[in-house]
Formats: structure tokens, sequence, C-alpha cells
């Protein structure tokens, strides 16, 4: 879970940094939301597996995590749209 959340942080700044000094963005832009929202499902899927049966409880709030994270992948474009953006971008 602490190496998804790095590399999350990294590619978040790497974009933050290339969009400061005007420079396309564009597929950074649909790599980092494709990779922060599949790295936030699976984090959520390992705590629901590290939590039990707690885990699907509404008092520990882990299950809201897990729907509000596969609701990141709807929301701000699909993931399927960033996969197609990110091909586009490199001519497949």
């Amino acid at each position: 879970m602490k190496v998804r959340v790095e590399s999350s942080r990294h590619m978040l700044y790497h974009y933050g940094w290339l969009s400061g000094h005007r420079k396309a963005v564009y597929l950074e832009a649909a790599m980092t939301k494709l990779h922060i929202a599949d790295c936030w499902v699976k984090c959520c899927e390992d705590a629901i597996q590290i939590h039990g049966g707690y885990g699907y409880m509404t008092e520990y709030e882990v299950e809201r995590e897990l729907r509000d994270a596969i609701g990141s992948k709807l929301y701000s474009g699909t993931s399927e749209i960033q996969r197609n953006i990110i091909a586009a971008m490199l001519g497949l």
C-alpha cells in the first residue's frame, strides 16, 4: 500500500511540475488519473482484507472508502477513457 501511495504522489507532483512549467500535460494527466484511481481501489481492497469482517461494517468506514474509490474510476473520465487517451497520445 505504501508503494502505491508513494508512486501516486510522485506522479501527481511530476504532473504538477510539468503543468507549472507550461508543458503539454495531456498524457501525464491521463496516466496520473488512471494510476491514482486504480491504486486507491487496490489499497481499499487491501484494507478491507486486513480488517476482515469489520471491513464491511459501516462503523469502521473502510467500506465507505472502497465505495468512494470505485466512484473515482467513474467521475473525471472513466478509467477506460483514460486508457484510450493514453493509447492515442502514444500513437497506438
